[in-house]
């Protein structure tokens, strides 16, 4: 009997511990179910907040991979064209195709009904707006200067512009920049006309008295100017070809955008506008690499000069090179005291007929000038026949004798280029034509040059089939959006995402 009672007891017992294990599994259960819960919602929001950054990161990628090709094949610059090849740009455009890629990549299964099946996340967008969009013009065209400046200088680096920055300092110190030849001409020529030859006191009454003629040394030189620069120094046909500015960047009115990106980085404004010349001149046409296919021949030319038309453009630039060597020549020419000895020598002939010696200086002042511009005249030749002049020159570089200069002519100008390109010697050193132009390019204000240059741009891609319309303002390089999603799970996000291209 004591065994049987003693088995009933344990059987007791342990009956007991089943239900209490019961107990705590069911407390268990109630606390971790809510824990799974928990932690595949928060698995969920994660999942769909990873899936968002994916997604818009694709898409703005998608759309920066729409850029302008044949912008970039010929001035390797990276924009966004609003146009999508349409008739006009338009914001919106770029909206939609945004939207259509964020789609997509939210539900990329949408085109493979097969594989359809319930969706965890379920996101969709509900809207989206551009905040900012940096346009190529914006800031009379800092946007476009700066892109061109990537380019440049992760193509050449920032060393590339030392030797141009001598070469703009020995221009500054020397006063290049300043000179004139054409006014020094002028006025010794007008002081020469306005000498006054009074009658001999011991003329009689009634005598008849002739004033003797004021022999001018630099007439035939005169006359020469009046001919025009470019029949001196061009011997090809000068392109007749205009535009019409109205069209294009700096004649029309601009759409505006929001400037440049706090993000892109800022240069001094000497290597900036150094950089973005060397930009022109390796995109540009001149007179001497000329462009084919573009509606103006000679387009660094335009830049600088900014007329509409190649003929004034090509003048304006040479005569401005002209002011130039005449600077130049003119720091020659009175370190040179052999040459200020035979100038004053033959004033002092001049005035000695004329029986007026206080007259010596006006014919020294006038012959030194008409020398100087005839030598000025012979460099230019050179550098529109492809030949180097030297910026200052030194011993030996001088090419015309006085006697030269004074009856200078079309046919002597041909002759004395003709001998520099007969030398082996010659043409080595100094600077080219192109060299000159980015001494012109500096002296225009850096709004004029950019705004210039995008005239160029505009007018070379609308010759690309499909392009006609193409235009700067509707093209963007920066852009930040505003997004808001939302979830069947009831859950809605707000991105604000930026991209641009560097």
């Amino acid at each position: 009997m004591a065994a049987v009672k003693q088995q009933r007891i344990s059987l007791q017992i342990h009956r007991s511990y089943e239900g209490e294990l019961n107990v705590y599994f069911v407390l268990m259960i109630a606390v971790i179910i809510p824990l799974i819960l928990t932690m595949i919602e928060g698995s969920r929001i994660n999942a769909m907040k990873l899936q968002l950054e994916c997604v818009v990161d694709m898409g703005m990628d998608s759309v920066l991979a729409e850029y302008n090709r044949p912008l970039l094949e010929q001035y390797d610059l990276l924009f966004i064209d609003l146009a999508y090849e349409q008739s006009t740009g338009s914001l919106d455009h770029l909206k939609e195709h945004f939207a259509e890629y964020i789609s997509y990549n939210l539900q990329p299964w949408r085109e493979l009904p097969i594989l359809q099946s319930r969706d965890f996340l379920g996101l969709n967008m509900e809207s989206v707006d551009i905040l900012a969009a940096s346009r190529a013009t914006d800031e009379k065209g800092v946007v476009f200067r700066y892109m061109a400046l990537s380019y440049m200088l992760n193509k050449y680096g920032m060393d590339y512009v030392d030797g141009l920055q001598d070469m703009i300092a020995i221009t500054e110190r020397a006063g290049l920049y300043d000179s004139d030849i054409m006014v020094e001409n002028d006025n010794a020529r007008n002081a020469i006309d306005s000498i006054e030859i009074s009658p001999p006191e011991d003329l009689e009454e009634g005598e008849e008295w002739n004033e003797p003629e004021k022999d001018d040394p630099t007439d035939s030189l005169n006359e020469l100017r009046y001919r025009g620069i470019l029949s001196l120094v061009c011997e090809d046909e000068v392109s007749s070809a205009s535009i019409n500015p109205a069209s294009y960047v700096t004649g029309r009115s601009l759409v505006t955008g929001n400037g440049m990106e706090e993000s892109w980085r800022e240069y001094t404004p000497l290597v900036e506008g150094l950089l973005f010349d060397e930009y022109i001149m390796e995109k540009c046409g001149n007179y001497s690499q000329r462009k084919e296919g573009s509606p103006l021949c000679y387009e660094t030319e335009y830049i600088i000069a900014g007329r509409s038309n190649d003929t004034d453009n090509l003048r304006i630039a040479a005569e401005k090179i002209l002011l130039i060597r005449g600077g130049a020549n003119s720091i020659y020419f009175f370190s040179n005291q052999n040459m200020r000895t035979e100038a004053k020598a033959l004033a002092a002939s001049l005035s000695f007929i004329l029986l007026f010696p206080e007259y010596e200086i006006l014919f020294e002042t006038a012959i030194i000038a008409a020398w100087i511009y005839a030598e000025s005249i012979v460099d230019v030749k050179q550098l529109f026949s492809g030949n180097r002049v030297p910026l200052i020159k030194g011993e030996g570089e001088w090419n015309l004798s006085l006697e030269n200069a004074l009856g200078l002519t079309v046919e002597t100008v041909s002759d004395m280029v003709g001998e520099e390109n007969s030398s082996d010697d010659e043409g080595e050193s100094g600077l080219n034509y192109e060299d000159y132009l980015r001494l012109l390019l500096y002296m225009v204000p850096i709004e004029e040059r950019t705004g210039r240059c995008m005239d160029i741009v505009e007018m070379n891609i609308r010759k690309v089939a499909g392009y006609e319309n193409f235009c700067l303002d509707q093209c963007v390089a920066a852009l930040t959006f505003q997004m808001v999603f939302s979830s069947s799970y009831g859950y809605s996000f707000l991105l604000q995402r930026s991209c641009r291209y560097t």
